[in-house]
């Protein structure tokens, strides 16, 4: 196995909420019993479980997610809002974006050297 397959393998995704919006997660989640009650608290309880699985060898990244896109993704795919749904929501953004970083990185290949200094 090579070392970028490794490497992935043992990176994953969480949500990443901005305090000002988690009282609306709380409102539309299904799965509200099983949520911190304050933003303080989840950022806490997430961050050291950051730090454990950092220990164990795995990049947690950082997702940003906004509530309404969220709401509105799960709508879209006829999902609850509930931890499986933030789990594939963010699987799916993280996804786009390494699409979008090879699509980049593609594209700046193939510029001539003279159209990349301007």
């Amino acid at each position: 196995m090579d070392s970028t397959k490794q490497e992935f393998e043992r990176r994953a995704g969480i949500c990443w909420f901005k305090e000002s919006q988690w009282q609306r997660l709380l409102e539309i989640a299904e799965d509200k019993a099983r949520l911190e009650d304050t933003y303080q608290q989840w950022k806490q309880t997430t961050e050291e479980m950051i730090e454990v699985f950092a220990t164990r060898g795995i990049l947690i990244e950082k997702v940003p997610v906004d509530v309404e896109d969220l709401l509105s993704w799960c709508n879209e795919h006829n999902k609850p809002v509930n931890g499986s749904s933030r789990a594939e929501y963010v699987t799916q953004q993280m996804m786009q974006e390494r699409r979008q970083a090879r699509l980049a990185a593609a594209q700046s290949m193939r510029l001539p050297a003279s159209a990349a200094l301007h």
